[in-house]
């Protein structure tokens, strides 16, 4: 999904969620929660990334659904294999 049409899901401007993505704005609750939907993510998700992770979700948002779906698949194998 590319940045602009995340940006319109969200009802956000890309500057903004550039902002966000970069660790120099932090999204409002309303965003967030419109973040977990689209994402399919839960709200801490969101809430507890580090630089590095805020790095991988800006790179994700050029992602297919399809692409997103397989790795959300791989991290939730990984965190079953953990426990």
């Amino acid at each position: 999904m590319k940045s602009e049409i995340c940006a319109h899901y969200l009802e956000i401007t890309p500057t903004y969620l550039s902002l966000v993505e970069n660790g120099k704005k932090h999204p409002s609750d309303k965003v967030i929660d419109k973040a977990v939907r689209l994402f399919n993510v839960p709200s801490t998700y969101f809430l507890s990334l580090s630089e590095p992770v805020a790095k991988i979700v800006a790179l994700s948002a050029d992602l297919s659904e399809e692409d997103k779906n397989i790795i959300s698949s791989i991290l939730g194998n990984r965190k079953r294999q953990r426990h």
